[in-house]
C-alpha cells in the first residue's frame, strides 16, 4: 500500500518532482508569512510528524505482498491546516524516508500522496463545511472530525492502492481496495475522537478552529 520503499518508472518521478517542489515552495512562503506557531502549537506540530514517521513502520503485511497502516495524515491537517500540515507532512516522508532506508527517489510520489493530496483536501472540505453549514462547535467537531477525517482518509488510502497496483506486476487484488477502506473507516473514528478532544480541551492546538465564530460569546440581556 506505501509507495516508500517502492521504485516508480522515471517519468512518473519526474513529474512527481515537478509538480511537488512548487507546491513545497508556497507552503514554506505561506508559513513563514503566517503567525508562527509558539510553546505547544510547535510542540504538537513537530511530535506529529515524528510520530507519523513512526506510525508508518507500523505495517501489517500479508503473504501476497499487501501492506496495511494507519496513515495520520487526515487529523494532522485537520489539526494545522493547509499549509502547516503540507510542510509537516513532507517532514514525517523525510523522517520515514531517512530512518527507514526509503529511496529518496520516489519523493515526489510520496510527497503528492501523503503530504499535498490530504492537506489540499481537508483544507477545501471545511471551507465547504464552513460555507454550507451553521457555525456551530458541534458542527465542526463531528463535520470535520468525523466526515472530513473519513474522506481525506478513503481517499489517501484509495491512491496508495492504485498507486502499488500500477507499480507492482501482477493481477491487482480487488481485497486490498477493501481491506484499505475498511481500515479507513476505522481510522476516521479515533481521528474522530482525538479531534474533538482536542477542540474541547485545548482548542488553541487547533489551527483551523476560530473561537468567535463557532463559539461565539452570549449577547448579554
Amino acid at each position: 500500500m506505501y509507495l516508500l520503499q517502492a521504485e516508480p518508472p522515471l517519468p512518473w518521478t519526474l513529474l512527481a518532482w515537478v509538480l511537488l517542489l512548487p507546491l513545497a515552495l508556497q507552503s514554506l512562503l505561506r508559513v513563514r508569512s503566517d503567525t508562527a506557531l509558539h510553546g505547544a502549537q510547535q510542540h504538537l506540530w513537530l511530535a506529529g510528524a515524528v510520530l507519523l514517521a513512526w506510525l508508518w513502520t507500523l505495517q501489517a503485511r500479508f503473504a501476497e505482498g499487501t501492506v496495511f497502516g494507519l496513515l495520520g495524515v487526515a487529523l494532522y491537517s485537520l489539526i494545522f491546516g493547509c499549509h502547516w500540515a503540507r510542510v509537516g507532512l513532507l517532514l514525517a516522508v523525510a523522517l520515514y524516508t531517512a530512518l527507514g532506508s526509503g529511496s529518496w527517489v520516489n519523493f515526489g510520489i510520496n510527497g503528492l500522496l501523503l503530504s499535498v493530496m490530504p492537506s489540499l483536501l481537508a483544507s477545501s472540505l471545511q471551507r465547504q463545511i464552513e460555507r454550507r453549514l451553521p457555525k456551530n462547535v458541534f458542527i465542526f467537531m463531528i463535520g470535520h472530525g468525523m466526515f472530513v477525517t473519513l474522506a481525506v482518509t478513503a481517499v489517501a488510502s484509495t491512491l496508495l492502492v492504485a498507486a502499488s497496483w500500477l507499480l507492482r506486476p501482477g493481477p491487482p487484488h480487488a481485497d486490498q481496495l477493501a481491506y484499505a477502506l475498511l481500515l479507513a473507516w476505522g481510522e476516521a473514528l479515533a481521528s474522530g475522537m482525538l479531534f474533538s478532544a482536542l477542540v474541547i480541551f485545548g482548542p488553541h492546538l487547533v489551527l483551523t478552529y476560530r473561537q468567535d465564530l463557532y463559539l461565539p460569546p452570549r449577547p448579554t440581556p
